[in-house]
């Protein structure tokens, strides 16, 4: 028996197709270049936008930053004056509780007070009016 006739091999291309095949996959690789094309520039303005926005954002926080220290400094001055003011209001009341320790107490006020109302000097008198007191006395008896 004669051996069957061969059959003509078909040529494929290096991934497996023909020439014609080929040519239809170059029009859906050109569209798909083309697509991924545009989301490459979409996906760069979405990268250009958010790199916008986080330098708006670093300048925001470097403001505030500044606005903070400005402020830290102003309280924190605040604060070293108030400390200072307040330890002149403990030196103060130091000093006024050393007043009030070597002023007199109550009883002792009350016993001057009882030796004041005893002695009664609202009725001394002075040498001068002694003097005075028998000049006159002196002078009347010599009249007489």
């Amino acid at each position: 028996m004669p051996p069957p006739p061969e059959k003509k091999k078909d040529h494929k291309g290096f991934f497996g197709s023909d020439k014609q095949p080929m040519q239809q996959d170059m029009s859906s690789f050109t569209e798909d270049i083309g697509n991924i094309g545009r989301r490459l520039r979409i996906t760069e303005g979405s990268f250009t936008n958010l790199r916008r926005q986080l330098q708006v954002t670093e300048q925001n926080m470097i403001d505030k930053n500044k606005l903070f220290s400005t402020e830290i400094r102003t309280i924190t001055s605040d604060i070293s004056e108030m400390k200072k003011e307040l330890n002149e209001v403990k030196e103060k009341i130091v000093d006024l509780v050393k007043e009030l320790k070597d002023s007199a107490k109550k009883e002792e006020v009350k016993v001057l007070e009882k030796y004041i109302n005893l002695w009664n000097p609202v009725k001394f008198v002075t040498q001068n009016e002694v003097e005075q007191m028998i000049k006159d006395m002196l002078n009347r008896e010599k009249s007489k």
